[in-house]
């Protein structure tokens, strides 16, 4: 069974009504692994596979990883990213954590009726992966952040 997320209470903006867009940003997602769809759910800490995708039951909206399927390197240390120099011209390492953004106006304007806090519950749909991959194990992120725009 793949694990789900469920994270600390977050501080949510101001009771104001007044912003016309609300984010939902996940800094640092790991892109490894397997590909999942990430169901995001607020205020629904026993949100599962088969919870409705209704604003009812929280549901923020999803974001979509394309897994790269594991390291397939000979050597230690093939798929460990590391920290570019100041100014360096090339591309970033392929596996170099991601941000994703879910667009989550509605629901967070239901979750600050709510409160003056929210909590995120991520559902991991995986797609596709291979035997290099965890399949109980697939979301990894650094932090989540509610962003609102005026």
């Amino acid at each position: 069974m793949t694990e789900r997320y469920v994270s600390d209470p977050l501080d949510l903006p101001a009771r104001e009504p007044g912003f016309y867009r609300a984010d939902l940003i996940f800094y640092g997602v790991d892109h490894s692994g397997s590909s999942y769809e990430a169901r995001v759910f607020l205020n629904n800490p026993s949100a599962d596979a088969k919870t409705p995708r209704t604003l009812e039951k929280g549901y923020a909206g999803r974001f979509h990883i394309f897994g790269h399927g594991g390291c397939f390197g000979d050597d230690e240390g093939h798929c460990e990213v590391r920290p570019r120099r100041p100014f360096d011209p090339r591309p970033e390492h392929p596996l170099t954590p991601a941000t994703k953004t879910v667009i989550a106006t509605d629901a967070v304007r239901r979750a600050i009726k709510q409160g003056k806090q929210v909590t995120v519950t991520i559902v991991p749909i995986v797609t596709s992966g291979t035997t290099k991959c965890d399949y109980n194990n697939v979301l990894g992120f650094q932090r989540i952040k509610v962003l609102t725009y005026r």
